[in-house]
């Protein structure tokens, strides 16, 4: 089953008479292409688990229409397009989420920005504390994104990158074209499903102490939930893990989407979600745990001297670039190694930084690339020299970040980690 259904993704991904043959099952049609990238979802397609909508409704030249739900007891995935008459290249919408009465406690997704117009877009509404009620409310507010999108759109003037991060800048309020509320009432058969798994086994990583609590298991989605012991000296930032059955299948982090949420009585994480088995013909499961992440309670918090570009046991692995002082406060580039071999980036420092005497302030311009930053145009032999300096690094990515209107030269920069760890061999603990 595992084979022929990656076989069936492989298919719609690169065969279009293929995904045009879908059209005679269906769902499938218009799902197939939109759910490729999640096995959770495609599982649920494949097994008929989609609820239809099929509400539309138009203004001022635009049509929104939402077309499909996939829901279960604690997430809800939201399929919709957005399609004109009217001569716009490229349509997008900041949308609302509104749950009846006084009931909270939700997070969403989305990574349908950019989509062609009459593509179906997602929204995925993730319920921690609450299931998902009956109904709730969809707020779509479109507007023209051609600017953003179009291909052969006019670059930029070149300028200095580093003004630009320092600017105390306020972004225009966004002229949206029409707004949509669509009510959304969710079948009961579908939000009943899921189901919790005690499993209170108890595992050590690093000397760090740990129980895995409880996993639930969802059409969607799966979360893995870990207590960890008050005695341990750092706080757990992130894992790698998969989990197995006793045919094999793996079942991943989820992509595109939330891949842990916070211990609500820590710093660090106690949910883990990965790709479900529910459809999976397995009985028993594995966790297979293959990396992990650690803040150190003892390291909150790292100095740094600006002036002197060094700073006090950076996090593992981690290189402060260059710091460059500019009227308008700091700017700062660091790297770190690529982990666990993956080579998307990840985040190295917080959102907050403080100064001698404790005083907390907001980074909020950051920048992350692939190769070394830098703040203006390169010619001559400084781009030769950068060029051979990122052939050099290319193991390494980049997070430079500004701080605004501070003039001291040391800062006190909080660590989104401290160390990382690889396990030659996974740490296994048996669910089921």
């Amino acid at each position: 089953l595992a084979l022929c259904f990656t076989a069936f993704v492989l298919l719609v991904n690169l065969f279009p008479p293929f995904a045009a043959a879908c059209g005679n099952v269906p769902v499938l049609r218009e799902l197939a292409k939109a759910v490729a990238w999640s096995p959770s979802l495609s599982a649920a397609v494949e097994h008929d688990y989609v609820q239809p909508v099929d509400q539309s409704q138009s203004a001022n030249g635009i049509t929104a229409a939402v077309e499909y739900l996939i829901v279960d007891r604690k997430q809800v995935s939201i399929f919709y397009t957005l399609d004109t008459d009217r001569d716009i290249a490229h349509l997008d919408a900041d949308y609302d989420i509104c749950l009846p009465g006084d009931l909270y406690g939700y997070n969403s997704t989305t990574g349908s920005y950019g989509q062609e117009n009459g593509a179906l877009r997602r929204i995925d509404v993730n319920f921690v504390d609450i299931d998902v009620p009956e109904t709730l409310e969809l707020g779509l507010r479109v507007y023209d994104s051609t600017d953003n999108w179009e291909p052969h759109a006019q670059p930029l003037e070149e300028g200095d990158y580093g003004d630009e991060m320092l600017a105390q800048r306020r972004e225009p309020e966004q002229a949206y074209l029409a707004e949509f509320t669509f009510p959304l009432a969710f079948d009961p058969q579908f939000t009943a499903q899921g189901t919790v798994v005690p499993v209170n086994r108890t595992f050590r990583l690093d000397g760090q102490r740990f129980t895995l609590t409880e996993v639930e298991v969802y059409p969607t989605h799966l979360r893995v939930n870990i207590d960890d012991d008050s005695g341990n000296t750092a706080w757990l930032k992130g894992l790698s893990l998969y989990l197995e059955n006793e045919h094999g299948e793996r079942f991943e982090h989820c992509v595109n989407g939330i891949s842990a949420s916070g211990d609500p009585e820590g710093e660090g994480y106690g949910t883990f979600w990965l790709d479900s088995p529910f459809f999976s013909q397995g009985e028993h499961l594995t966790l297979c745990i293959t990396g992990a992440e650690w803040l150190d309670k003892d390291r909150e918090r790292i100095r740094v001297d600006l002036t002197k570009e060094t700073g006090e046991e950076l996090p593992q692995g981690v290189r402060l670039e260059w710091a460059e002082k500019r009227e308008g406060g700091w700017l700062v580039s660091f790297s770190a190694p690529y982990r666990w071999g993956n080579t998307t980036l990840y985040q190295i420092w917080g959102h907050a930084y403080h100064d001698a005497e404790g005083r907390e302030y907001e980074i909020n311009s950051r920048s992350a690339t692939t190769t070394p930053m830098v703040l203006g145009s390169l010619s001559g032999e400084a781009l030769e020299a950068h060029e051979a300096y990122a052939a050099e690094n290319r193991d390494r990515y980049f997070e430079s970040f500004a701080l605004k209107g501070y003039q001291a030269d040391q800062v006190w920069l909080e660590p989104a980690w401290t160390r990382v760890t690889a396990y030659d061999r996974p740490v296994e603990v048996t669910i089921k």
